[in-house]
């Protein structure tokens, strides 16, 4: 993918509305739930869902899965440009959705999946220089190969350097999270068990 296609697609993430803190603040609210009890759902901190709500956070697309789902909602609620419902067994380069978590420069290309009853889920993750991750876990497995760039993952406890080329298949149930150490974009074909967007 070229430079102008990703500065295009990057020009085309416009938040509408409320900010994502102030939506998962409302949602939260509207349910009766305190931030104790999404966090502890969401296996995530107390302060770090509060820097959500106030914005001075960005959860990434696994933890927004979890807070989500504490919230009785659905990721696509609080995503710009979230993935259409379909299913096709062939993607093509340049003709894939992009999707992102506003107030993050990480965006998405969505890779669907094939038929309806799929276990697999996956996506391209395109991770700016310095970017790192909150430390998550969730449930099902996780199997990441960097396609460019270098990236620190750390999964319970334990640092591991990966460059293009290298993978790494762990159970994310385990505490883990990833940091773009390099100085160039990072490219991570993501394929997990987690079913990130509902049918």
């Amino acid at each position: 993918m070229h430079a102008d296609d990703i500065r295009e697609m990057s020009e085309n993430f416009v938040t509408e509305g409320e900010s994502l803190g102030a939506r998962l603040r409302a949602r939260r609210k509207a349910i009766g739930k305190t931030m104790q009890q999404v966090a502890s759902e969401a296996n995530l901190t107390v302060g770090f869902i509060s820097q959500i709500e106030r914005g001075i956070s960005t959860p990434s697309l696994a933890s927004l899965y979890n807070v989500a789902k504490a919230l009785d909602a659905s990721v696509d609620m609080f995503v710009t440009h979230a993935p259409a419902r379909t299913h096709s067994v062939v993607t093509h380069a340049g003709q894939r959705q992009t999707y992102k978590v506003d107030g993050t420069a990480r965006y998405y290309e969505f890779l669907e999946r094939g038929f309806p009853e799929a276990t697999l889920n996956a996506c391209l993750s395109h991770v700016p220089p310095g970017h790192a991750s909150e430390m998550m876990s969730h449930e099902g497995e996780d199997f990441v190969y960097l396609v460019a760039g270098e990236m620190l993952y750390e999964v319970d406890g334990v640092q591991y350097t990966l460059t293009a080329g290298d993978t790494l298949h762990f159970d994310s149930r385990l505490p883990h999270r990833g940091t773009n150490t390099g100085s160039t974009t990072a490219i991570e074909l993501w394929v997990g068990t987690m079913r990130l967007f509902p049918e």
